[in-house]
């Protein structure tokens, strides 16, 4: 039996990429669709909520507040240098500070 032209064997390797999944949450009111990964950091989340400080500000800090979390922890606070683990519709309150 010949192989025909152009037709190259199946080859369980041959799979296609699966397509990403992702999970929508909301920061400030706003949804937002990201990756499905294990946890967003601090950093992550502020720069998803588009909250950026004045131009000449000075010492502007963030607070970021979260509820609907994974069931171990449901609701918290997020501080520079921490993550947290996502979840589908969970939502996140980022709110820019000036402490001196």
């Amino acid at each position: 039996m010949s192989a025909l032209p152009n037709v190259k064997p199946y080859d369980p390797g041959d799979k296609a990429p699966k397509p990403e999944k992702t999970v929508t949450i909301v920061i400030n009111g706003q949804q937002k669709t990201v990756g499905k990964q294990e946890e967003l950091t601090f950093e992550e989340v502020v720069t998803l909520s588009g909250e950026v400080p004045s131009p000449g500000s000075v010492g502007v800090q963030y607070s970021i507040q979260y509820t609907r979390g994974h069931g171990s922890k449901p609701a918290g606070t997020l501080v520079e240098g921490q993550s947290v683990k996502v979840k589908d519709g969970m939502e996140f309150d980022v709110t820019p500070t000036n402490r001196s």
